[in-house]
């Protein structure tokens, strides 16, 4: 795909031939161009990232100077023929530039006509894309870089001293925020926890064995004697938890005695009542 632009430029040849060559003044022109640096008068090197059809590309470049002719007093156009390539591996495109730059005196003395002829190849993912909308992408960023580049231009010689260079590569200072001050720390205290009420005594009353001893009479309940325990107090969890089997352990225990004493006690009364049916019966038969 092959481009050709002309444009005006408020500035001398010499100067704009300047800034062409400059690093800086280039990188701050060139639309997407985040990196450049010049190792030797002849090559550069750099990273451009840019998007054609909402397709992002990132492709580190090299530019080799393969011609330049500078100004002269004859009036003579200065001419540069650069090669550029570049490759996004990522997104597995690679794209390559021929470019030739003319720069000659306008009718105005303090303006310069500049020409320009670029050879554009794309391969890969860029390529498919199609030469009317690489075309089209071409043409917005070629605007874009020459209102950029006529005002670097009219802003002086390239270098340190170019106000619009600084302005354009230093990043505008963010407001000042205040510092924060640090809070007070504050110790939050948790409540006491509530103690757990003591609960009531557990007695075991009434715990043993009723034996009926059938008479003549009839059926008479036999009520074991109210053995009292020690009241068990609730104590926390763990204290709990640790000493669950002990307890279980002394209510077993606590439960056979009661009922060892209610069976004896059970024996006793039933062999008096015995005792006392037998007297009864020699008392009938001696009358």
């Amino acid at each position: 795909m092959k481009l050709t632009s002309s444009f005006r430029v408020p500035a001398p040849p010499d100067q704009v031939l300047a800034h062409f060559l400059d690093p800086d003044s280039m990188r701050v022109c060139v639309p997407g161009c985040e990196e450049l640096e010049r190792p030797d008068p002849a090559h550069y090197r750099g990273r451009l990232v840019n998007e054609i059809a909402h397709v992002r590309f990132s492709a580190g470049f090299t530019a080799d100077i393969t011609e330049s002719v500078p100004v002269t007093d004859t009036g003579d156009p200065a001419r540069v023929h650069a090669v550029l390539r570049g490759e996004d591996r990522r997104l597995g495109s690679s794209i390559k530039v021929d470019a030739s730059l003319g720069v000659r005196p306008a009718a105005d003395p303090s303006a310069s006509d500049v020409d320009w002829d670029l050879e554009i190849a794309l391969w890969g993912k860029l390529g498919r894309l199609g030469e009317s909308i690489v075309g089209r992408r071409s043409r917005e960023v070629e605007r874009q870089f020459v209102e950029r580049f006529s005002a670097v231009c009219a802003a002086g010689p390239p270098g340190p001293g170019n106000p619009e260079v600084s302005a354009r590569r230093t990043p505008a200072t963010p407001a000042r925020v205040p510092e924060a001050v640090p809070a007070t720390a504050t110790r939050t205290v948790a409540p006491p926890r509530p103690r757990p009420r003591p609960a009531p005594a557990v007695s075991l009353g009434a715990v043993g064995a009723a034996t009926v001893v059938a008479s003549r009479r009839g059926p008479v309940a036999v009520v074991p004697e109210i053995v009292p325990v020690p009241a068990v107090r609730v104590r926390p969890a763990v204290v709990l938890r640790s000493r669950l089997t002990a307890t279980r352990a002394a209510a077993v225990d606590v439960g056979g005695r009661v009922a060892e004493r209610a069976a004896e006690w059970v024996a006793a009364r039933a062999t008096r009542f015995l005792e006392h049916r037998r007297a009864s019966a020699n008392d009938g038969g001696a009358r």
